[in-house]
């Protein structure tokens, strides 16, 4: 009777534990799902300045960050001694870079060929501005330091 017990207990557990089986997955397909997942896009974190670290709201912070961009371009061409022929008023486009170690670079720029003819050292002026920004954070995705770029425009109104 303890060995028909015996057997069947063994009988009960070799059958019922084919039904638990774990499935394994490997890591190139786990990759694959994530990165279907992943909007490539769009970033958690934008990139900051620490005197945007206090505000709420990532979009509060990269308007932060813009604004003081634009702010550190505007005082740095109206320290210039600007003599042109006609009145400009025109808008040039940067395409900026922002490295996952915080380093601003222009990486094109899209200036209008009347502010050109008069301001042919503009583009210089505007690098040569980067090195008075403060420490740029650089933006995150899943809490890593990533490169972002981004279009900004530049008015430039000279009388």
């Amino acid at each position: 009777m303890v060995r028909n017990l015996v057997l069947l207990a063994f009988a009960v557990w070799v059958t019922g534990c084919k039904d638990i089986e774990t499935k394994k997955v490997s890591s190139d397909t786990f990759l694959k799902e994530e990165l279907k997942n992943l909007n490539m896009n769009e970033v958690e974190e934008y990139p900051s300045f620490a005197s945007c670290d206090s505000i709420e709201g990532q979009d509060a912070v990269y308007e932060c960050f813009k604004t003081e961009l634009a702010l550190n371009f505007q005082r740095q061409l109206s320290a210039k001694t600007i003599i042109v022929e006609s009145e400009l008023n025109d808008t040039i486009w940067l395409y900026l870079s922002i490295s996952d170690l915080g380093d601003l670079k222009i990486e094109q720029t899209e200036i209008p060929d009347t502010i050109a003819k008069q301001l042919p050292q503009l583009e210089a002026w505007l690098k040569d501005s980067l090195d008075s920004l403060p420490k740029i954070y650089p933006a995150h995705k899943r809490g890593i330091p990533v490169k972002t770029m981004f279009k900004m425009p530049i008015v430039i109104q000279v009388e």
